[in-house]
């Protein structure tokens, strides 16, 4: 099979996995709206100043782990303002805002979740293979394959992508394209990203000039051929004012602006993170049914770390559970007193004064915006970890 008919192939799965995905995410979020909590979601609009919808939306994004309620918010909004800049806003009725929030609540939850996940793993390979050109001469062979590799990436799993989105959002450049997807794979806010963007540029074409420069040494063929002309092609493309470049040439680049890991030849584990057998139970792999098995395992897991690293890997587990308790109904309050009284009876801790825990966590929980709360309530069912259950605290 030829190159070009692989490619062909990768983009056409990458597309039909992208419909369906899309028809079930855009059903989900529609049905999930209807189970958001009115007063909170009242609460979230007034506090950021957003529409009702806007807000229930966020909220469900938040409640994912993908974007906190201010972010999802702020990226939600960020279409919505373009909208109304070319004279295609979205009427101020509360239907066609929520069919607005869910269809780009939809886009936010894919580019921010599985896109960004999965272009973090595609980078890790392309790294291990981009590393070598430091260790040894660059050879033919090794620019064509590092290439070939870049392109798969960029053509077969960017571009379906990119393709799909300007699909559903009328009027859009290059620039929207990079706006939309820079900041969920590098982290950057979207200043910072307009800043390095020309850096960037001119450094994915200084690369693809050197591995032309390589492939282009060989002695003539149709293959080399080939090569030379999708890199030279790519190179003048990004030439071009960023609000002006082909969907290819963005897709490259969105390819060569995210982050490779840190270290000189990446990490070849194909798993980002092992875990540690939890002995609960007396067995090596309990079940895990509920929320609070999991908030006790990581308890226990977090016994064998110290310091900031311990508030910070407990902390974060906390609030997933959290999350899943508001999502089954509870309130804030409720999800921290519950959570409290789990790990007093499963940890077996004794001569804890509940009233006071309480008062004290309610007070954390008050003080922050909505948005907020999550991680104050993470914090303190953590400082009652810290000082019942670790007894590190006086």
């Amino acid at each position: 099979m030829s190159f070009d008919l692989e490619l062909e192939k990768l983009a056409v799965e990458q597309k039909q996995s992208l419909t369906k995905e899309f028809a079930d995410k855009f059903a989900d979020l529609r049905e999930r709206t209807h189970r958001v909590p009115i007063d909170l979601a009242k609460q979230i609009a007034e506090e950021k100043h957003c529409p009702l919808q806007i807000a229930m939306v966020a909220y469900l994004i938040d409640l994912d782990g993908i974007l906190s309620i201010r972010d999802a918010i702020d990226a939600l909004t960020i279409e919505l303002r373009r909208l109304d800049e070319i004279g295609q806003g979205i009427p101020n009725l509360p239907g066609n805002i929520q069919e607005y929030a869910i269809a780009e609540g939809r886009w936010i939850s894919h580019i921010y979740g599985d896109f960004a996940q999965r272009m973090e793993l595609k980078v890790r390979e392309i790294a291990n293979l981009e590393s070598t050109l430091d260790e040894t001469e660059m050879t033919v062979e090794k620019a064509m394959s590092i290439f070939t590799t870049r392109t798969k990436v960029a053509e077969a799993f960017i571009l379906p992508v990119v393709q799909n989105w300007l699909s559903s959002h009328e009027d859009t450049s290059s620039m929207n394209i990079l706006r939309a997807f820079g900041p969920a794979i590098t982290g950057w806010k979207l200043s910072t990203l307009n800043g390095k963007m020309i850096q960037v540029r001119r450094r994915n074409q200084a690369f693809y000039r050197k591995l032309s420069s390589v492939i282009n040494s060989e002695s003539n063929s149709a293959t080399v051929d080939g090569f030379v002309k999708r890199l030279d092609s790519i190179v003048t493309e990004l030439e071009k004012p960023l609000n002006q470049m082909n969907e290819i040439a963005t897709a490259h680049l969105i390819l060569h602006i995210a982050p490779r890991p840190i270290g000189a030849r990446g990490d070849r584990s194909s798993y980002v993170t092992i875990g540690i057998a939890s002995s609960r139970g007396g067995k090596a792999e309990p079940d895990m049914a509920s929320p609070y098995d999991f908030l006790e395992r990581d308890v226990r897991l977090a016994k064998r770390r110290t310091g900031d690293d311990r508030e910070l890997f407990l902390t974060e587990r906390i609030t997933r559970v959290l999350r899943v308790l508001r999502y089954q109904g509870l309130d804030m309050r409720d999800c921290v007193e519950k959570c409290i009284i789990e790990l007093e009876e499963r940890l077996e801790v004794k001569s804890v004064p509940n009233d006071m825990v309480m008062l004290e966590a309610e007070a954390m929980i008050s003080s922050v915006p909505v948005d907020e709360q999550y991680q104050a309530a993470g914090k303190a069912i953590f400082q009652f970890v810290d000082k019942y259950i670790f007894c590190t605290r006086e």
